[in-house]
């Protein structure tokens, strides 16, 4: 007997809160907020947090064990390993550097890179990375929180840069998307994110994917740089 396929909606939310955990364990690790000999929390703690299956979990964190991020221990638990594999290293330190970056800082780096790649994304995206940011538009339209549409927004901003296919950017951006993570910046976007000025990212998100819809290079790059300008503004008062 054939077995039942799982819909694409509980696979898309399973890889999604994957990829998640993922990033949540590697820029605390890396950001000295979970130290050498970190107890990670409990599997049903990170299972109700990240919304994910147990096996899913697993999955994770087998990956995140091969990468020498972490070691499990039977009975004791699952810990931040106490030295990370050579190879790393450079990486690490490249990652603690830019989570230590000041939220004025990544805004200009930001400033910076995403108008320049937005105008690639334009010319070759596939339908695929389309359909991917379409997905993410949609999530942050209906997310009820401010951290829910912060995560959501992040997922959005590096679905379209994606769209660019240049993985370098992807993996400098998905550096950059964890300082969202840090204290200061989700202070930052509490304070600033008023509900006008939550409306106002909506619409402007709106017409950065049309843009790209329509394949126009040039108002994606305008529109973006004008989400982020306001951005800047709401959050540190540069403009």
């Amino acid at each position: 007997m054939e077995k039942p396929r799982a819909q694409p909606g509980l696979r898309s939310k399973a890889q999604h809160g994957s990829a998640a955990l993922m990033q949540h364990v590697r820029k605390r690790v890396a950001d000295g907020t979970w130290p050498a000999g970190y107890r990670l929390p409990a599997e049903r703690d990170l299972v109700e947090q990240f919304g994910i299956a147990r096996n899913t979990l697993r999955k994770v964190m087998d990956q995140l064990e091969a990468d020498g991020a972490i070691t499990r221990h039977v009975g004791r638990g699952t810990f931040v390993a106490e030295t990370l594999a050579p190879a790393h290293d450079a990486a690490q330190t490249l990652l603690q550097r830019i989570h230590g970056a000041s939220p004025a800082e990544v805004m200009e780096l930001r400033l910076l890179i995403e108008p320049q790649f937005v105008e690639l994304a334009a010319t070759r995206a596939s339908g695929r990375d389309l359909q991917q940011i379409a997905h993410c538009l949609d999530a942050s339209e209906k997310a009820a929180t401010v951290l829910d549409f912060e995560y959501w927004d992040g997922m959005l901003h590096q679905a379209i840069l994606s769209a660019a296919h240049n993985t370098l950017l992807t993996d400098l951006y998905e550096a950059i998307n964890g300082v969202r993570k840090q204290p200061e910046w989700e202070t930052l976007k509490q304070r600033s994110l008023t509900p006008e000025r939550l409306a106002r990212y909506r619409a402007q998100h709106r017409a950065i994917v049309l843009a790209l819809r329509q394949r126009d290079a040039g108002a994606a790059s305008a529109a973006i740089r004008q989400h982020l300008l306001e951005v800047r503004a709401g959050m540190i008062g540069e403009v």
